[in-house]
């Protein structure tokens, strides 16, 4: 069994969820390393179509997929991305040829956040067929593709700039719930720095200290920006 996790878009291809804050593929390749590291921690194999800014057509992202998941009995592909064009909320969808019950326990996991779910569906094509070619042509996989938030609803917004490791935990916890595999939370909580923070801020939310935010942060000043990520861990002095 192998989790395949796919940052959608890349290089030259910014995707269409890409707004003055971010763009969609490099949020994408955040989510997916984020989900990466942890299903590494919780004993998941896993893998990524891409660990950079690269540029993959449709056909070399497939080849990609099916070289990783060669050799495995099982597997599921998770493509992240960022939806556009005038809604609210997180969608899932998933293979005309597969259950729900995976869409559905990481749609679960993602409202318990406090994201709403737009939708979980299958789309077809005029030909009968799965209509996004990451499913369509991943078939032995269970292939789903994650819709996150609208880059252009200002509440979405909020969520992706902040929350955006929150989401990818959470769907962390669906897969491994859906695998039957023993979650445990991560050890630490990956800190997006809002406007107005301070570390004394962060430390006193956490109960913390400055000093240790610092220390395992590599801080060399109090100075924090908007967008930073802070890794905070359990307080040990």
């Amino acid at each position: 069994m192998i989790v395949i996790i796919d940052p959608g878009h890349g290089g030259f291809d910014p995707g269409g969820g890409t707004n003055k804050y971010w763009k969609e593929k490099d949020l994408n390749l955040k989510i997916s390393k984020y989900m990466y590291n942890r299903f590494r921690e919780l004993g998941i194999k896993t893998a990524l179509t891409r660990y950079g800014d690269i540029t993959l057509t449709p056909n070399e992202r497939i080849n990609v997929v099916k070289s990783l998941a060669a050799g495995e009995p099982t597997g599921i592909l998770i493509s992240n991305h960022i939806n556009n064009g005038g809604g609210k909320g997180a969608e899932i969808i998933y293979s005309i040829f597969d259950q729900p019950t995976l869409g559905r326990l990481i749609a679960r996991e993602i409202e318990a956040t406090g994201q709403n779910i737009r939708n979980v569906y299958t789309r077809v094509n005029s030909v009968g067929q799965d209509y996004y070619f990451i499913i369509r042509e991943t078939r032995g996989l269970e292939s789903i593709i994650v819709e996150y938030g609208f880059a252009d609803n200002p509440i979405d917004i909020e969520i992706l700039l902040y929350q955006w490791p929150v989401l990818a935990e959470a769907v962390v916890r669906g897969v491994a719930n859906y695998l039957g595999v023993p979650y445990t939370p991560p050890s630490y909580t990956l800190y997006i720095v809002r406007p107005n923070d301070s570390l004394y801020k962060i430390a006193q939310a956490y109960n913390t200290t400055v000093a240790k935010l610092k220390i395992d942060n590599n801080l060399t000043s109090d100075t924090i920006y908007v967008g930073q990520e802070l890794y905070i861990y359990d307080r040990t002095f």
